[in-house]
């Protein structure tokens, strides 16, 4: 039986195939809550998109997937709010260590919103390990170079256009 996905995936799916095929190392980072769950989700994420990665015949093999952020010290030192978790799954293994090692308490990460400066921070430093400094600066040079050759085609057709 043929497995229809949504058209989403198959545009996520294509770009890390499309970027692969040219060379590059795709990378997705993921900043979850820290629960169980969450300090897991780097584990499920490879094979959910190896699931959906069929449909357009390509594997998350090559793929860096690494979880950043909401780790213990970044919580302690934010001072976020841990909030009661009695998890469901509590009989599970990776459920188990987390009540060993942090109680049953969890932080969602929607908590960095009152530190945004530290969650900003976080997040920069996550993708500059990935991606040089000066790339934005690149890019933005690159954008406008084309920007110019657009506004000048644009001017070329609007004198055209107004003459007789």
């Amino acid at each position: 039986m043929r497995q229809i996905f949504p058209p989403q995936t198959s545009k996520i799916t294509l770009r890390f195939k499309r970027h692969e095929a040219e060379g590059r190392q795709d990378v997705l980072l993921n900043c979850c809550d820290h629960d169980p769950g969450g300090l897991n989700i780097s584990e499920f994420l490879r094979s959910n998109l190896n699931d959906l990665a069929r449909a357009v015949n390509w594997r998350a093999n090559k793929l860096i997937i690494e979880r950043f952020g909401l780790n213990y010290d970044f919580i302690e030192a934010q001072r976020l709010t841990w909030i009661e978790n009695l998890h469901p799954d509590h009989n599970k293994p990776y459920v188990e260590n987390y009540l060993k090692q942090f109680g049953a308490r969890k932080v969602e990460a929607n908590a960095m919103v009152v530190r945004p400066d530290a969650g900003r921070a976080l997040c920069r430093s996550a993708i500059l390990k990935y991606v040089p400094k000066s790339a934005p600066k690149k890019y933005r040079h690159r954008l406008d170079v084309q920007r110019e050759l657009v506004r000048g085609h644009i001017a070329r057709l609007m004198g055209e256009w107004g003459r007789p």
